[in-house]
Protein backbone atom coordinates (compact mmCIF):
# COMPACT_ATOMS: atom_id res chain seq x y z
CA UNK A 1 0.00 0.00 0.00
CA UNK A 2 1.34 3.44 -0.91
CA UNK A 3 2.13 6.13 1.65
CA UNK A 4 -0.59 8.34 0.19
CA UNK A 5 -3.14 5.55 0.57
CA UNK A 6 -2.13 5.13 4.21
CA UNK A 7 -2.55 8.84 4.84
CA UNK A 8 -5.96 8.87 3.18
CA UNK A 9 -7.09 5.91 5.29
CA UNK A 10 -5.84 7.58 8.46
CA UNK A 11 -7.62 10.82 7.66
CA UNK A 12 -10.91 8.94 7.88
CA UNK A 13 -10.17 7.50 11.31
CA UNK A 14 -11.47 8.91 14.57
CA UNK A 15 -9.26 10.83 16.98
CA UNK A 16 -9.01 7.87 19.35
CA UNK A 17 -8.10 5.52 16.49
CA UNK A 18 -5.32 7.86 15.44
CA UNK A 19 -4.12 7.98 19.03
CA UNK A 20 -3.83 4.19 19.09
CA UNK A 21 -1.92 4.27 15.80
CA UNK A 22 0.40 6.88 17.26
CA UNK A 23 1.11 4.61 20.23
CA UNK A 24 1.87 1.87 17.70
CA UNK A 25 4.71 4.01 16.25
CA UNK A 26 2.85 5.22 13.18
CA UNK A 27 4.27 8.65 12.17
CA UNK A 28 1.40 9.23 9.74
CA UNK A 29 -1.01 9.11 12.68
CA UNK A 30 0.96 11.90 14.34
CA UNK A 31 0.84 13.94 11.13
CA UNK A 32 -2.91 13.40 10.83
CA UNK A 33 -3.49 14.59 14.37
CA UNK A 34 -1.21 17.58 13.79
CA UNK A 35 -3.01 18.78 10.68
CA UNK A 36 -6.43 17.96 12.11
CA UNK A 37 -5.97 20.21 15.14
CA UNK A 38 -3.30 22.73 14.14
CA UNK A 39 -5.64 25.58 13.19
CA UNK A 40 -7.81 25.22 16.29
CA UNK A 41 -4.76 25.14 18.55
CA UNK A 42 -3.14 28.07 16.77
CA UNK A 43 -6.12 30.42 16.97
CA UNK A 44 -6.80 29.38 20.56
CA UNK A 45 -3.17 30.09 21.39
CA UNK A 46 -3.43 33.53 19.83
CA UNK A 47 -6.13 34.31 22.38
CA UNK A 48 -3.77 33.38 25.22
CA UNK A 49 -0.48 34.81 23.98
CA UNK A 50 0.59 37.85 21.98
CA UNK A 51 3.70 36.04 20.74
CA UNK A 52 2.85 34.38 17.42
CA UNK A 53 6.16 32.52 17.19
CA UNK A 54 5.76 31.18 20.71
CA UNK A 55 2.30 29.83 19.88
CA UNK A 56 3.64 28.03 16.79
CA UNK A 57 6.69 26.70 18.63
CA UNK A 58 4.50 25.40 21.45
CA UNK A 59 2.24 23.51 19.04
CA UNK A 60 5.28 21.94 17.41
CA UNK A 61 6.79 21.11 20.79
CA UNK A 62 3.75 19.26 22.11
CA UNK A 63 3.53 17.09 18.99
CA UNK A 64 7.28 16.45 19.07
CA UNK A 65 6.92 15.40 22.70
CA UNK A 66 4.04 13.12 21.81
CA UNK A 67 6.22 11.33 19.28
CA UNK A 68 9.20 11.12 21.62
CA UNK A 69 7.02 9.66 24.37
CA UNK A 70 4.66 7.64 22.19
CA UNK A 71 5.56 4.38 23.95
CA UNK A 72 4.65 5.90 27.31
CA UNK A 73 1.35 7.46 26.31
CA UNK A 74 -1.72 6.38 28.21
CA UNK A 75 -5.01 5.59 26.53
CA UNK A 76 -6.90 8.81 25.79
CA UNK A 77 -10.58 8.90 24.86
CA UNK A 78 -11.00 12.66 24.49
CA UNK A 79 -7.97 13.33 22.31
CA UNK A 80 -8.93 16.86 21.30
CA UNK A 81 -9.53 17.90 24.90
CA UNK A 82 -6.23 16.33 25.94
CA UNK A 83 -4.31 18.23 23.25
CA UNK A 84 -5.97 21.51 24.21
CA UNK A 85 -5.12 20.92 27.86
CA UNK A 86 -1.42 20.14 27.38
CA UNK A 87 -1.10 22.95 24.83
CA UNK A 88 -2.72 25.50 27.15
CA UNK A 89 -0.62 24.40 30.12
CA UNK A 90 2.64 24.48 28.20
CA UNK A 91 1.85 27.79 26.50
CA UNK A 92 1.04 29.54 29.77
CA UNK A 93 3.95 27.90 31.59
CA UNK A 94 6.50 29.01 29.01
CA UNK A 95 5.05 32.44 28.21
CA UNK A 96 6.44 35.68 29.55
CA UNK A 97 5.96 35.61 33.32
CA UNK A 98 4.12 38.91 33.35
CA UNK A 99 1.66 37.69 30.73
CA UNK A 100 1.14 34.41 32.57
CA UNK A 101 0.56 36.25 35.84
CA UNK A 102 -2.05 38.50 34.27
CA UNK A 103 -3.78 35.58 32.58
CA UNK A 104 -4.04 33.54 35.74
CA UNK A 105 -4.56 36.12 38.46
CA UNK A 106 -5.78 39.44 37.09
CA UNK A 107 -9.26 39.32 35.58
CA UNK A 108 -9.06 42.83 34.20
CA UNK A 109 -5.85 42.12 32.36
CA UNK A 110 -7.12 38.75 31.22
CA UNK A 111 -10.14 40.37 29.67
CA UNK A 112 -7.78 42.46 27.57
CA UNK A 113 -5.80 39.39 26.55
CA UNK A 114 -8.60 36.92 25.80
CA UNK A 115 -10.70 38.69 23.21
CA UNK A 116 -13.31 37.17 20.93
CA UNK A 117 -14.17 39.32 17.96
CA UNK A 118 -17.28 39.04 15.84
CA UNK A 119 -15.05 37.60 13.10
CA UNK A 120 -14.23 34.67 15.40
CA UNK A 121 -17.87 33.61 15.47
CA UNK A 122 -18.24 33.97 11.73
CA UNK A 123 -20.65 36.84 11.36
CA UNK A 124 -21.61 37.10 7.71
CA UNK A 125 -20.19 40.01 5.75
CA UNK A 126 -23.70 41.26 5.02
CA UNK A 127 -24.61 41.46 8.71
CA UNK A 128 -25.71 44.93 9.65
CA UNK A 129 -23.24 47.17 11.45
CA UNK A 130 -25.64 47.56 14.37
CA UNK A 131 -25.89 43.81 14.88
CA UNK A 132 -22.12 43.40 14.71
CA UNK A 133 -21.69 46.16 17.28
CA UNK A 134 -24.23 44.58 19.63
CA UNK A 135 -22.54 41.18 19.36
CA UNK A 136 -19.15 42.69 20.13
CA UNK A 137 -20.58 44.58 23.11
CA UNK A 138 -22.22 41.44 24.47
CA UNK A 139 -18.93 39.57 24.26
CA UNK A 140 -17.14 42.37 26.06
CA UNK A 141 -19.65 42.09 28.91
CA UNK A 142 -18.75 38.44 29.52
CA UNK A 143 -16.19 37.41 32.12
CA UNK A 144 -12.77 36.11 31.09
CA UNK A 145 -13.74 32.51 31.83
CA UNK A 146 -17.06 32.84 30.00
CA UNK A 147 -15.27 34.11 26.89
CA UNK A 148 -12.77 31.28 26.97
CA UNK A 149 -15.49 28.66 27.35
CA UNK A 150 -17.58 30.28 24.61
CA UNK A 151 -14.53 30.26 22.33
CA UNK A 152 -13.73 26.61 23.01
CA UNK A 153 -17.33 25.51 22.51
CA UNK A 154 -18.51 27.51 19.53
CA UNK A 155 -15.28 28.20 17.68
CA UNK A 156 -13.22 25.09 18.49
CA UNK A 157 -16.29 22.81 18.72
CA UNK A 158 -15.33 21.18 22.00
CA UNK A 159 -18.08 19.43 23.94
CA UNK A 160 -18.81 20.40 27.53
CA UNK A 161 -16.87 17.40 28.83
CA UNK A 162 -13.93 18.21 26.54
CA UNK A 163 -13.89 21.80 27.78
CA UNK A 164 -13.90 20.61 31.39
CA UNK A 165 -10.89 18.43 30.67
CA UNK A 166 -9.10 21.19 28.76
CA UNK A 167 -9.54 23.72 31.56
CA UNK A 168 -9.40 21.23 34.46
CA UNK A 169 -12.81 22.23 35.80
CA UNK A 170 -15.99 20.26 36.46
CA UNK A 171 -18.28 19.55 33.53
CA UNK A 172 -21.19 20.92 35.55
CA UNK A 173 -19.31 24.20 35.94
CA UNK A 174 -19.05 24.45 32.16
CA UNK A 175 -22.77 23.74 31.79
CA UNK A 176 -23.64 26.29 34.45
CA UNK A 177 -21.49 28.96 32.86
CA UNK A 178 -22.97 28.35 29.41
CA UNK A 179 -26.47 28.51 30.86
CA UNK A 180 -25.70 31.76 32.65
CA UNK A 181 -24.26 33.20 29.46
CA UNK A 182 -27.31 32.15 27.48
CA UNK A 183 -29.61 33.62 30.15
CA UNK A 184 -27.64 36.88 30.10
CA UNK A 185 -27.97 37.13 26.33
CA UNK A 186 -31.68 36.38 26.49
CA UNK A 187 -32.20 39.02 29.19
CA UNK A 188 -30.26 41.68 27.31
CA UNK A 189 -32.13 40.96 24.10
CA UNK A 190 -35.61 40.20 25.47
CA UNK A 191 -37.02 43.17 23.60
CA UNK A 192 -35.54 42.08 20.31
CA UNK A 193 -36.60 38.51 19.59
CA UNK A 194 -35.22 38.53 16.07
CA UNK A 195 -31.77 39.63 17.22
CA UNK A 196 -31.82 37.04 20.01
CA UNK A 197 -32.66 34.37 17.44
CA UNK A 198 -29.81 35.63 15.25
CA UNK A 199 -27.37 35.49 18.16
CA UNK A 200 -28.44 31.93 18.90
CA UNK A 201 -27.77 30.92 15.32
CA UNK A 202 -24.38 32.60 15.31
CA UNK A 203 -23.33 30.89 18.53
CA UNK A 204 -25.04 27.61 17.54
CA UNK A 205 -26.54 27.55 21.03
CA UNK A 206 -28.53 24.37 21.47
CA UNK A 207 -30.67 24.04 24.55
Amino acid sequence: MSTNSCKNNLSEKSDSELWIKLKENNPNALNSLFYRFYNDLYFYGKKLSTDDNHVIDTIQDIFANLWENRNKLSNVVYVKAYLFKIFRNKLLKTSNKNIVHSLLTDNNKLEKEFIISHEDIIVEHETKTKTRRIITTLLEDLTDKQREIIYLKFYCNLSNSEISRSLSIETQSVCNMLNRTFTTLREKLKKNNFLFFLICLIFCLIK
